[in-house]
């Protein structure tokens, strides 16, 4: 019996419940001036290299922002004020001095050659009056019950009864 068509197969169904895909799309303001920042976090299994697209959708067809999918493409408008800034898991947009041409639906499409998987793409409406700024990560935003930070200031608590 030939048992490589079975090993095959399950390799292959291991391999795409693994694959990489956007987990995660924000957007904030950051700095002065200011600075749209739009985070797009990915999950990669793989060390093969990425590629991303960002858009902008107003009122018609999506505008490529920057793109190393299409060639290195850089629309004109915001060839000087839009930067990325890429690590393992996330891609960043920088767009600086955000105003209100900028407003609009943003796209974020990763593609990692050499995968088992097609274009990954998330969208996040971006509204100039409804934007966060950004900040820092922080024990009290990482989506924590608060009985179990309870126990990482026992000790203080504690301590704060011997001072009475």
């Amino acid at each position: 019996m030939n048992y490589l068509l079975p090993v095959v197969i399950f390799f292959f169904v291991l391999q795409a419940s693994n694959e990489q895909r956007i987990t995660r799309l924000t957007a904030c303001l950051t700095g002065r001036g200011p600075t749209l920042r739009i985070d797009c976090r990915y999950q990669n299994v793989t060390d093969n290299p990425l590629r991303y697209e960002f858009k902008l959708k107003r009122n018609k067809e999506p505008e490529i922002i920057l793109s190393t999918i299409n060639l290195n493409f850089f629309t004109d408008k915001y060839h000087n004020r839009a930067t990325i800034y890429t690590t393992r898991g996330l891609v960043q947009l920088h767009i600086e001095r955000f105003n209100a041409s900028d407003v609009g639906l943003y796209y974020c499409t990763l593609n990692i050659p050499k995968d088992l998987t097609v274009n990954q793409t998330a969208n996040i409406g971006v509204q100039k009056d409804k934007l966060e700024t950004c900040g820092g990560m922080s024990i009290f935003s990482l989506c924590t019950p608060w009985p179990l930070l309870l126990p990482l200031f026992l000790p203080i608590f504690q301590a704060g009864v011997f001072l009475c």
